[in-house]
């Protein structure tokens, strides 16, 4: 997102938090796409993305208020996202937790998708852990740096590179089956 765009999301912000309903729905037009990619990405259950997306919404509109860095919305909003999605799953006990405390050495550059791959990564990142998943997502389709990364998962930024590191291991593995 170049400065412009920047800008505009906070003074979009700063208006959803006195009250302007028109800036809200501009902010979920924003990120409405996105948001349900990821979400859906981490359910895999499309029914339930969109009850998910409502309900994330909502503390979007309850919270709002409590926001203070009007320039923080986007790791906001995908912290939000995340921590409604993992309870959900956690609730079905789908989701295992990883150890926080593992780190991988620096992987060297991220690697770069061409477009005649995308529709096969795609098929293959369903296949993946949402741990894995999630990282992926906001790293590479949502292009995060690893600090925002670590901040909307809670965890060190070491943890978030052994995570993209691990989570390109295995999507790899998947693309090669």
């Amino acid at each position: 997102m170049n400065a412009r765009e920047q800008l505009i999301e906070q003074v979009l912000v700063l208006r959803c938090q006195i009250g302007d309903r028109e800036a809200l729905a501009e902010l979920i037009g924003r990120y409405e796409k996105p948001m349900r990619y990821f979400v859906s990405r981490l359910l895999e259950d499309s029914e339930k993305t969109e009850d998910m997306l409502q309900d994330i919404w909502l503390a979007v509109v309850r919270k709002i208020c409590t926001l203070k860095k009007a320039d923080a919305f986007s790791m906001w909003l995908y912290r939000i996202a995340r921590n409604r999605v993992y309870k959900e799953l956690r609730s079905k006990r789908q989701f295992t937790e990883l150890d926080e405390k593992i780190e991988a050495a620096n992987s060297g550059a991220d690697s770069v998708f061409s477009v005649e791959d995308a529709a096969r990564v795609h098929r293959c990142l369903e296949r993946l852990r949402s741990e894995h998943k999630e990282v992926l997502l906001l790293r590479f389709l949502e292009q995060m740096p690893y600090e925002q990364i670590s901040q909307i998962i809670g965890c060190k930024v070491g943890t978030v590179r052994s995570r993209i590191y691990y989570a390109k291991r295995a999507l790899k593995r998947e693309m090669e089956e």
